[in-house]
């Protein structure tokens, strides 16, 4: 009976896995949930080496794999950092097949015993947990109801990865030598490799597997062959991230409005953060890592994903919808907008039943967005690049760089940015004139995006900065002054990535100027006369 149903459960799991082949589609339209075995690559010998390994059982993994993690999470690298002669990524996969690495996820997967018994509780576990309230009703729509969900997970273990870790270059802010702050940097290395198990390969574990009534010997005979078995991987792709954890030092003026933390809580979030960007980024190219799913309402916009596909706020998303085409007689996918998501992140993670609550998004480009259409996980940088120019008595070529903050801190749309811009004016002051006077301007700030159609976005902002002056004939050296600049921006969607951009900024300059001998006494606009007041800015804006 047993044997019966393995059989069927192989048959079963091919037949989806064909249904899944769409020819000429460059966008699948299914997603399953992948699992991920993650192991840190030690050197030996370098420098906190020995402290990453210490902290990497920390650190916290995500929903959205299935955890396939080994009880050893640390290897020690089979080659010598720096060594021309070996290709890091061969090394690796070499090294993991002579341990076995694959064998024991795909163990792991039939919770394999030291008998050598096996069951498919796992697996069926894993196949309920991946259906969608879609496969849900459509099943009990059948003789075989939760069954079929259950044969869900034959397809899943092909989607089995190993995720490599090499903390590279970890250094602490003071060995940095970053003044005033406090914490560790490193950059993170990431090696991704997929178990290659194919339908030969799971035939092959199947002739290993030992029944109740299975004698002694064939017992032996079957542990053999699993022992003899080879199950192969592949490389995938490799990301590098570079990650920091810090915060200024207690004594500066910022560090004493902030919790301190230890340097071994900054640790703990930088091994953190090695791994939660290394995966960000992965999923910014592998197909299999993307969430694909439809809108399941408009106004607002809902879909029935959240903490279970490990959405955060802000995380982009484009919709398409399928599109008859006469040309090739076929359906085709046709980019229709982009949306993001809120922070009205529902937590899904539950077996489906056919009423998985849903997550709220907010479009930021596209046309109207309908019922049903596809919409697909597209990570981004999250930076935006304007370049333009500032008309008014303060103003120049100006740029800007804005780094959307929403997936760190929980608010849509938060930015902090950067500024910066220069000018070239004639002013008089003392009764002489000095002609071609270099202004340069640069600042910070937050900024909060506001969507007024779906094509339109209005963003205020607060800054803080400092412009300075420059002049050969000047004898105390440059002139500089803090200033607060508050305004908004306005951008129009020319692309989903590009926009015209225009807006109006205040800038106030804060206390006397100050040269090389100090505080002069003199407020800005007493030296640089009616240097204040509104800019109106105007450029182009490319988001990344």
């Amino acid at each position: 009976m047993k044997k019966g149903y393995l059989l069927l459960a192989l048959l079963l799991s091919a037949n989806i896995y064909a249904q899944d082949i769409e020819k000429g589609n460059r966008i699948p339209s299914t997603y399953d949930r992948s699992s991920i075995t993650v192991l840190y690559m030690k050197f030996p010998g370098e420098n906190h080496a020995s402290e990453v390994e210490a902290k990497f059982p920390e650190v916290k993994f995500t929903d959205k794999y299935y955890n396939n993690n080994l009880d050893a999470l640390v290897f020690e690298a089979p080659f010598t950092r720096g060594d021309a002669s070996v290709v890091p990524t061969k090394a690796i996969e070499n090294f993991l097949m002579q341990k076995g690495v694959s064998k024991s996820i795909v163990s792991k997967w039939y919770n394999r015993k030291d008998d050598g018994s096996m069951d498919l509780d796992l697996i069926f576990d894993r196949g309920m947990f991946n259906a969608t309230d879609a496969q849900y009703i459509k099943a009990q729509a059948t003789k075989r109801g939760d069954n079929i969900l259950k044969d869900y997970g034959n397809r899943l273990i092909e989607k089995s990865y190993i995720l490599v870790l090499d903390y590279q270059s970890i250094l602490t802010m003071k060995e940095a030598k970053v003044e005033k702050m406090k914490g560790w940097k490193a950059t993170v290395n990431g090696y991704l490799y997929k178990v290659k198990f194919n339908e030969e390969t799971q035939n092959a574990l199947y002739d290993c597997w030992i029944y109740p009534e299975d004698s002694p010997a064939v017992r032996q005979e079957k542990i053999k062959k699993f022992q003899e078995l080879n199950i192969p991987i592949e490389f995938v792709t490799q990301t590098v991230v570079y990650a920091t954890a810090s915060q200024p030092t207690e004594d500066t003026q910022l560090g004493k409005l902030i919790k301190q933390k230890t340097e071994d809580q900054l640790l703990t979030e930088l091994v953190q953060k090695g791994y939660d960007e290394s995966l960000y980024y992965l999923e910014m190219k592998h197909e299999d890592f993307m969430v694909k799913t439809t809108i399941h309402q408009v106004r607002p916009i809902r879909a029935k994903i959240g903490l279970k596909e490990g959405l955060k706020c802000d995380h982009r998303y484009f919709a398409y919808e399928y599109v008859y085409n006469e040309k090739t007689n076929s359906v085709e996918p046709r980019f229709r907008g982009v949306i993001r998501a809120t922070s009205k992140i529902v937590d899904n993670r539950q077996v489906a039943k056919g009423d998985m609550p849903t997550s709220q998004f907010y479009q930021t480009a596209g046309r109207r967005l309908r019922e049903g259409y596809l919409i697909r996980q597209q990570n981004d940088l999250g930076l935006e690049l304007l370049v333009g120019y500032e008309a008014g008595e303060v103003g120049g070529v100006y740029g800007r760089i804005d780094a959307r903050m929403g997936r760190y801190v929980g608010i849509r749309a938060l930015f902090v940015y950067v500024e910066g811009g220069a000018q070239v004016l004639d002013y008089d002051i003392a009764f002489l004139t000095f002609e071609s006077i270099a202004f340069l301007h640069y600042g910070a700030g937050l900024a909060k995006g506001f969507m007024l159609t779906r094509n339109l976005e209005l963003r205020p902002y607060v800054g803080l900065g400092q412009e300075q002056a420059s002049h050969s004939d000047f004898d105390n050296g440059s002139l500089k002054v803090l200033y607060l600049k508050a305004g908004a921006n306005l951008a129009l969607n020319l692309k989903h990535n590009f926009q015209l951009m225009g807006g109006i900024g205040s800038y106030s300059f804060i206390g006397n100027a100050e040269n090389d001998n100090g505080d002069t006494g003199l407020t800005w606009d007493e030296i640089f006369t009616d240097r204040k007041g509104m800019a109106t800015m105007f450029g182009v804006k490319f988001m990344f």
